[in-house]
């Protein structure tokens, strides 16, 4: 998709590149605010602050933040930054910093450390343009000049440039980026000033490089402004529930989200194991583990009113004709098959046309064939949209991620195999979207004080998240920060770590809700301990 407008026939969707001054002018009110929570000197304000946001607002011109998600409009990017750096700026304000030092320390280091925050905040999304876009130039002709090379200097001045998306961009790659290009944005002076405290400079390289469980306190205030800014855009801060009509309608949200999941490839599509396949016509989506992930994907964005039960968000999505329906139904029983390979799964439908507007950032036809097949009893023939199947043909095995390398040498996959384990603790609220192998028994039934609902519930949830993250191998393992790690006798979790990777805000109830379940061995010492340990031999009384 291309942006901006046309300066003449001969360049098409360019943008005019402007100058840094014209482009902040553009937005004074919020550079006033950045310079009211700096509370610097005119004199620093100007070399430190300014300079950086000029250099800034030169380097990333109009371009979008995102092709399909927050700010994706014309200087998303821009505003999107800025934003950012508002909320961090306030944040900070409620932090005393550096953590832990004295008073003197504290007030000779507070200057330093709001710098830190400010430009790890500017400097989060600066990697976009060059791993995420494909960015022409152009005279002031109109003669293409070639690609512009994001990573030595900014656009060249009184020309033109048009902007796509690669389709081969990888998730949070921009962030490995945002250090080198880091020289481009930041006057010499305040890299100087960075580089003068060795423990600040070591989590302010990991906050700008998106490595957040390295960057402490500014990776967390990061986070939270990056968080604030997205939900603002998209419609989902508390705020906006003051504001009737500023909240997009569920079913955008929804397709926003969809969209942006498969835009970064966190939902898999056109292979074996995948959760989507496109024929060319129409996109056909795994429902619930599809739907979850949706789900999963707006709350935490911070998107408030997403409902729980999946049959609401069908029923939504196909009243807004979002969904090409079954009938009056909105699930789809169809055959998927490749060259070796075939499953039968509960679907749903969407015209290309919903998913990907523009034609040309269509993905590739899936090469394989997806076939509607009769719904028989594997649907709901009320409702049609809350059950999934669990497994078509017993003659395709499970797949297994078996552990290479260093952690083949623990000897796990001659004893524990964890995805196996969770496999076979799938419930039919939650079962597996592949195939699950003949001779794989459910677990057994525990006699939990609280009764414990799959689809509700946060330790199942965790479950759940744990599961598949083990399927398609997503965790560091065996290494120092590693929050798993894989035995030959089970399978360890570091707690509370492991708990607060999946929800810092909630994690107590979660991990309380996770031993609900009696997945886990306790040691002999009780509860309190620093793993979790997980043995197909079961739970130790």
């Amino acid at each position: 998709m291309g942006y901006g407008v046309n300066p003449n026939h001969h360049t098409p969707t360019a943008f005019a590149v402007l100058l840094p001054l014209d482009l902040i002018s553009q937005r004074s009110k919020q550079i006033k605010v950045i310079q009211q929570l700096a509370g610097v000197p005119k004199a620093h304000w100007k070399s430190l602050y300014l300079d950086a946001l000029l250099a800034f607002a030169g380097y990333v011109q109009q371009l979008p933040a995102s092709e399909a998600h927050h700010h994706s409009g014309v200087a998303g990017l821009l505003d999107h930054s800025l934003e950012v750096v508002i909320h961090a700026l306030r944040a900070r304000r409620g932090h005393l910093l550096p953590q832990g030092a004295d008073a003197e320390e504290i007030t000779a280091k507070k200057d330093l450390w709001t710098y830190a925050i400010f430009s790890s905040a500017l400097l989060h999304d600066i990697g976009k343009p060059l791993m995420d876009q494909n960015v022409t130039l152009y005279d002031k002709e109109g003669h293409e000049l070639g690609a512009w090379d994001a990573l030595t200097a900014p656009m060249t001045r009184d020309g033109w440039y048009r902007v796509r998306y690669r389709k081969d961009r990888q998730h949070k790659l921009h962030e490995r980026a945002a250090l080198l290009l880091s020289r481009l944005i930041l006057p010499t002076p305040a890299l100087t000033w960075l580089g003068s405290d060795r423990s600040l400079l070591s989590v302010w390289a990991a906050a700008v490089s998106g490595v957040h469980e390295d960057a402490g306190v500014i990776g967390e205030i990061i986070q939270q402004a990056d968080g604030q800014s997205v939900a603002n855009n998209l419609g989902a801060s508390g705020t906006t529930a003051q504001l009737p009509g500023a909240r997009s309608p569920l079913h955008e949200r929804l397709l926003t989200g969809f969209r942006f999941l498969l835009k970064e490839n966190q939902i898999p599509l056109n292979r074996n194991g995948a959760a989507a396949w496109f024929d060319g016509e129409r996109l056909w989506l795994v429902s619930k583990r599809g739907i979850d992930a949706i789900r999963e994907h707006l709350i935490q964005e911070g998107h408030a009113g997403i409902p729980t039960r999946n049959d609401r968000i069908f029923d939504e999505l196909q009243q807004n004709k979002v969904l090409t329906p079954n009938g009056d139904r909105s699930i789809w029983k169809v055959e998927v098959a490749g060259d070796d390979w075939a499953h039968t799964l509960t679907c749903l439908c969407f015209p290309a046309s919903r998913v990907w507007p523009d034609p040309n950032s269509r993905p590739d036809v899936f090469t394989g064939t997806v076939t509607p097949v009769d719904a028989g009893t594997d649907t709901d023939t009320e409702t049609g949209k809350t059950q999934e199947p669990q497994a078509v043909k017993a003659s395709t095995p499970t797949t297994i991620i078996k552990p290479t390398g260093s952690e083949a040498k623990t000897g796990s996959s001659a004893g524990f195999d964890p995805v196996e384990f969770f496999a076979s603790t799938q419930t039919e609220n939650h079962p597996s979207d592949t195939e699950i192998s003949p001779g794989i028994q459910s677990a057994p039934t525990t006699n939990n004080d609280t009764p414990v609902e799959d689809d509700e519930d946060p330790g199942s949830r965790f479950r759940h998240w744990l599961y598949d993250g083990l399927r398609r191998d997503k965790f560091e393992t065996n290494s120092v920060r590693a929050r798993i790690h894989r035995v030959e006798e089970g399978l360890l979790l570091v707690s509370p770590g492991i708990f607060k990777d999946y929800d810092r805000e909630d994690w107590q109830r979660v991990q309380k809700r996770f031993q609900k379940l009696k997945l886990h061995r306790k040691t002999p010492q009780g509860t309190g301990h620093k793993y979790l340990y997980l043995s197909s031999h079961g739970q130790t009384k």
